[in-house]
């Protein structure tokens, strides 16, 4: 006899009164109720109690009758005898007798595969789907990445008891001087994860490069009890600075820059304190215009495509 319970629901499915209940066996039937002469059960309701010694393809499960499938393997294999060609096919016939789907190519109830649009989401990180809400177009959404600094468990305390939850804080760049982050929270890391890329690029700033590689003056800011300071460094230096720190600037686009951290070193601040430090940025154009002069960049005016010629003797 099967492990699995009564299937109730394969016989109220052609008989509204229940007369009998079988289950997977190697019989025909586990046990019947018998009919009385007085209330004897209509011919056609008897056609319609399916035979429980057939595999159905809605109600059965391979896996639950894996116990009673063996065992017709068994019975079919005494009948057989031990016949060497027969034997080997005992998998084949009791599948065949017994309607028995070979999974998942015989998979008679198939869900379909979910077509999503390709244009929906980034090859690289399938959580970022694309929608209009985001305020950003498709071509410039595609040149995005994304960097998941902050994952942890957080605790409610309520008068029922603890409530967990996941904290997520994401940041998100197009490597060209835009970058933004999100904070989301959930009782799923992937859902939480989901609720911050999007708010990261809700609210994504551009920030000023100098060259398109670093910052324009050096920057001492202070937020909470982070202290931060950063340093504007020539070509080719590197970016010198904290591992938060450093992720960031691969999402802006910074590739020379150096800081130091003073105080709390909580990565919540530290990226927090890094975004507002970027935002006090005094760029020289302003500054010239706010004072009615004129500006000259020297470095890029005087000295911008000159290239060294050898001497000739």
């Amino acid at each position: 006899m099967s492990a699995v319970s009564f299937r109730i629901a394969r016989v109220l499915r052609g008989v509204s009164s229940v007369r009998g209940c079988r289950s997977l066996s190697s019989s025909s039937c586990l046990f019947r109720i018998p009919v009385s002469s007085d209330n004897p059960l209509p011919l056609p309701k008897v056609k319609k109690i399916p035979d429980l010694s057939q595999f159905d393809l809605l109600y059965d499960d391979v896996e639950e009758n894996s116990s009673i499938i063996n065992l017709w393997k068994k019975q079919k294999a005494q009948e057989l005898g031990s016949d060497s060609s027969t034997s080997a096919n005992v998998d084949a016939i009791v599948r065949k007798e017994r309607k028995i789907p070979n999974w998942p190519e015989d998979e008679p109830i198939g869900c379909p595969r979910q077509e999503v649009d390709e244009r929906m989401l980034v090859e690289n990180e399938r959580d970022m789907f694309w929608s209009e809400d985001l305020l950003i177009p498709y071509d410039q959404f595609k040149k995005l990445s994304k960097k998941t600094l902050i994952v942890k468990r957080t605790v409610q305390m309520t008068r029922k008891g603890k409530v967990p939850s996941m904290y997520v804080l994401v940041v998100v760049g197009n490597g060209n001087g835009s970058a933004g982050y999100g904070e989301g929270k959930s009782t799923e890391a992937t859902k939480a994860m989901l609720i911050a890329t999007r708010d990261a690029i809700k609210h994504m700033q551009h920030f000023p490069r100098y060259d398109n590689r670093t910052i324009y003056h050096d920057i001492e800011h202070k937020f909470k009890a982070t202290k931060l300071m950063l340093w504007a460094r020539r070509p080719g230096f590197g970016c010198r600075a904290a591992p938060m720190i450093h992720e960031i600037c691969e999402c802006i686009g910074i590739h020379d820059l150096a800081s130091k951290i003073h105080g709390s070193r909580n990565p919540m601040n530290v990226i927090k304190a890094f975004f507002e430090a970027l935002r006090t940025q005094r760029v020289p154009d302003n500054l010239a215009k706010a004072r009615g002069i004129r500006l000259v960049d020297i470095n890029h005016t005087y000295y911008a495509g000159i290239r060294s010629t050898p001497i000739k003797r």
